[in-house]
């Protein structure tokens, strides 16, 4: 079910589309960020749309990944497209991200989850956003477009 671990043994490190799907949990004017072991870099819940699946069906099972905590998407924010990203291994990728606000089904909130994919997770405010590394520039305007309730449709 590695449907980019398929097409990277065919294409190697080119760039290439991979489309993504990420969620938005505000609390008390505070957005959760999840800390990735990958780059070690602060980013919003979400991953990769597997072959055969829906981008909500994606958000629900990456989140829950990401973070342990079940979600419902309750509306899209926003569609980014226009954004190139590499990773610690040299691939290459334009990175097309559909965006979701999200509430949690479920009450608890474990500040010690932990995964392969997820060093940490916090709720920051927008201040306290600028004084952490946020991993690409498509979660950063992401990030901003939430805070400052903007829905620009060329991104």
């Amino acid at each position: 079910m590695d449907y980019i671990r398929q097409i990277r043994k065919k294409v190697g490190k080119d760039k290439i589309f991979l489309n993504f799907t990420s969620g938005i949990l505000s609390s008390s004017g505070k957005i959760l960020l999840q800390k990735r072991s990958d780059k070690g870099t602060w980013g919003l819940p979400g991953g990769a749309i597997e072959l055969g699946e829906s981008a909500v069906e994606a958000l629900i099972r990456e989140f829950y990944e990401e973070t342990g905590i079940k979600v419902r998407p309750v509306k899209l924010q926003n569609v980014y497209t226009k954004y190139t990203d590499s990773y610690p291994n040299g691939d290459e990728a334009q990175v097309i991200t559909i965006l979701y606000l999200v509430q949690a089904e479920t009450d608890v909130f474990n500040n010690n989850f932990s995964s392969d994919e997820t060093l940490e997770l916090a709720f920051f405010d927008y201040d306290e956003i600028q004084n952490i590394t946020i991993v690409n520039q498509q979660h950063k305007d992401m990030i901003k477009d939430f805070f400052e309730n903007n829905s620009p449709i060329e991104r």
